[in-house]
């Protein structure tokens, strides 16, 4: 197959014309394809394929309406994701750090038998390397003989590996940290941080949450289940009992979720990022 010659935004934008693409304000629209990839705008076309660069009559406006919409709620959601990062990095090093001590997280032993040490260990060298002109690491590489405190090392560990340590604990941490401190099972909690892993990927490298389908999906607990949708509502549901900030919560996470979702209601549809009509409700009640 060949590869596609590049286009001048003028035919970009007649290519959108000729799959029903509605252009009232051709200045607008000009502008938006000078300011954002072609390619990343058209998956906001996927809710009106309807064949083969054959879609639904709809405007151009709607569709970079739907991307604003999606991407304002990646903004938020990151913020909640930062905050949920931090607090469990707290969590895992004060907990491992009381019961093994400050470099128990080194010894095999204290893991279970997914736990790959080898990997862990090149891991965690690579990411010293990767951040040694930072300040603390160089202090810990000087004057320290590179020897990393659970508490110093958690804040080099991507969240990938942050969900990995956790799920590589002995069974009986994993229980009481999700019992303690997030009041689940250790199965809930283990699929909820690698679901949280997906998410902060996807927000953090702009990747499209509206109409998506995520291939990983929360387990619940007895009382917190919720009909399953595959969609962003799922793993927004999910964050109301990680985020370890009740009125914050309330006050101002769904407050600002709430406005997107009214700002952007008439050219979105709820239904394709799994909001269900009682949404509010859902993330509201304890």
């Amino acid at each position: 197959m060949m590869i596609k010659k590049p286009k001048l935004y003028k035919e970009q934008m007649e290519i959108l014309k000729s799959r029903n693409i509605i252009i009232k304000d051709e200045k607008f629209c000009l502008f938006v394809l000078s300011n954002l990839n072609y390619y990343r705008l058209t998956a906001y076309m996927l809710p009106f394929k309807i064949g083969e660069n054959e879609y639904e009559t709809v405007d151009f406006e709607k569709i970079y309406a739907i991307y604003e919409c999606d991407r304002k709620l990646r903004s938020l959601l990151l913020g909640v994701l930062e905050e949920i990062e931090l607090y469990l990095r707290t969590k895992l090093a004060y907990y491992h750090s009381h019961k093994y001590d400050a470099l128990g997280y080194l010894i095999p032993d204290n893991y279970n038998k997914r736990h790959n040490p080898e990997r862990f260990k090149n891991e965690f060298e690579t990411l010293v390397n990767k951040n040694k002109d930072n300040l603390f690491v160089k202090h810990r590489l000087e004057k320290y003989k590179g020897e990393f405190p659970i508490w110093v090392a958690v804040e080099l560990f991507s969240f990938g590996m942050l969900s990995r340590f956790y799920a590589n604990l002995a069974i009986e941490d994993k229980e009481a940290i999700a019992k303690t401190i997030f009041k689940t099972g250790f199965k809930q909690l283990e699929s909820w941080l690698i679901c949280l892993s997906i998410l902060r990927n996807r927000c953090a490298h702009y990747m499209r949450l509206y109409y998506y389908n995520f291939s990983k999906y929360p387990k619940w607990s007895k009382g917190q289940s919720i009909v399953r949708t595959n969609k962003i509502f799922d793993l927004i549901y999910m964050l109301k009992f990680c985020y370890p900030y009740n009125e914050k919560w309330k006050n101002s996470f769904l407050l600002n979720l709430k406005a997107i979702i009214d700002e952007y209601g008439e050219f979105i549809d709820l239904k394709h990022i799994g909001f269900p009509d009682d949404w509010w409700e859902c993330l509201t009640k304890q």
